[in-house]
């Protein structure tokens, strides 16, 4: 039988018998063999900078497992009772200096776990770019709940110390103790995380899969694939904001990566990049200059934009991206014939004007200082353009109509909302008028369309 044996069951005796001197003894005779045993077969593996204990009331685990981590810092977090009635023993038995070490008290009456998050999350600004590990061994219960759920979430790593806990005997067995490092639940959980990474990509919440990617990046054994697909979020999240030259570098930085990575990627992104080349030459302060091309490219754009909005419920937003859609048709038509949306000279046009627009609202007007969407097609009418060529005044009036939603919408001037019924409408009308477009560019409608679509993750 081990001295450790011996003593072991010496302090079981007196255990039973007086429980005072059973706890005189294992601290004077038995504990140091516990902690001999402890250390020589609990080596760290990794350096810590801090070391945060939910304090109870049984110190001979933190001073364990202070004494076995050596972190640079320790953070207690723990009752009143546990400040004034423990914490000096666990200082003095570990060495710890006043400067090794801070405390925040929560209180127990009536501690929930948002009282034990907050603590920890207001010292957040300590642990910030710091390896940190979490003790959860001891401590009130709802204390480790709430440490246990911040320290997940921020990606510390977790730990307890294991002991033997023989029913018949009702207590642990000084001697069994281990300390056991617990993988973080995001860890644990990796592949979980990664798809659901891949799903707010999907989705086209671009922003938070940005999050999850970074997080997994500096976790798994090879970040490769997980850096692309954060690139291309990126790529796809300026690309939403029409911040195409943003777009364009970060897709540079993709193509880069993928060859030296050795991989490959979806053909879409290659038609994405060729898209984003020429949106983002834009001369925006001289459209007059802008190429056929470039328009073309443009208006599919928005109404790509559009499908993704609606795709995820966002029909007020898609709704008056396909206004756009619209009105940029106009104006880019009219642009052929020197008309301008900006005070234009409509001086020939001014009694078919009035005709026309008697039959579409039951009574004449002037041409307009500005020109505005239905009035860019009353022009185009009149000028018997291509994109309206088969249209009737009647087409027109219900046209506006359908228009007529996005005018009444919350987003414009009404309090309304477009729902899914609007979109659809808008969304065939759009689509009628860019697909003329293209025929008259010798382009195809669908193959256009689908170097302005994101790519799709496979989960």
């Amino acid at each position: 039988m081990s001295k450790l044996e011996e003593l072991r069951e010496q302090w079981f005796s007196l255990a039973k018998e007086d429980a005072k001197k059973a706890k005189e003894f294992y601290w004077k005779e038995l504990f140091p063999e516990v902690e001999k045993k402890f250390l020589a077969e609990n080596k760290p593996e990794e350096e810590y900078d801090w070391l945060i204990i939910t304090g109870g009331f049984a110190i001979e685990f933190p001073i364990l497992t202070i004494k076995a981590l050596k972190p640079k810092k320790v953070y207690f977090l723990g009752t009143k009772e546990f400040r004034e009635g423990f914490l000096d023993k666990i200082v003095e038995k570990t060495g710890l200096k006043a400067s090794d070490y801070i405390m925040d008290v929560v209180e127990y009456r009536e501690m929930d776990v948002a009282d034990v998050y907050q603590r920890i999350r207001e010292r957040l600004d300590l642990f910030s770019d710091k390896k940190v590990i979490l003790d959860l061994t001891r401590g009130k219960r709802i204390m480790g709940v709430g440490a246990g759920i911040v320290g997940a979430f921020f990606g510390f790593d977790l730990a307890y110390i294991d002991e033997e806990w023989p029913a018949d005997l009702g207590m642990g067995v000084p001697g069994t103790e281990k300390l056991v490092t617990v993988r973080n639940p995001f860890d644990v959980f990796g592949d979980l995380e990664g798809r659901e990474a891949k799903e707010l990509f999907n989705h086209h919440n671009y922003g938070a899969a940005m999050f999850f990617y970074k997080r997994l990046r500096e976790k798994v054994a090879d970040p490769r694939e997980m850096e692309i697909e954060e690139l291309l979020a990126e790529v796809y999240l300026h690309w939403n904001s029409f911040n195409f030259k943003a777009a364009l570098y970060k897709m540079d930085k993709i193509l880069s990566k993928s060859k030296q990575y050795n991989i490959r990627l979806d053909p879409g992104i290659r038609g994405n990049e060729n898209v984003l080349k020429i949106l983002s030459l834009a001369d925006i302060k001289n459209p007059e200059k802008l190429s056929d091309e470039f328009n073309l490219h443009i208006m599919v754009d928005l109404y790509a934009n559009a499908l993704r909005k609606a795709e995820v419920g966002m029909f007020e937003d898609a709704v008056s991206r396909l206004y756009r859609v619209i009105e940029l048709i106009s104006q880019y038509r009219l642009r052929d014939y020197k008309i301008e949306s900006h005070r234009p000279d409509l001086t020939q046009l001014s009694e078919e004007y009035k005709k026309i627009s008697e039959k579409i609202y039951g009574e004449e007007k002037l041409p307009p200082f500005e020109i505005g969407l239905k009035d860019g097609y009353i022009l185009l009418y009149i000028l018997k353009d291509y994109v309206v060529e088969d249209l009737s005044p009647k087409d027109l009036k219900d046209m506006f109509g359908v228009i007529r939603v996005r005018d009444k919408s919350i987003i414009a001037h009404g309090l309304e909302l477009a729902g899914e019924k609007a979109f659809r409408n808008m969304s065939r009308l759009a689509e009628k008028f860019i697909k003329r477009i293209c025929k008259k560019q010798n382009k195809e409608f669908k193959e256009v369309l689908d170097q302005h679509t994101f790519v799709r993750l496979k989960l």
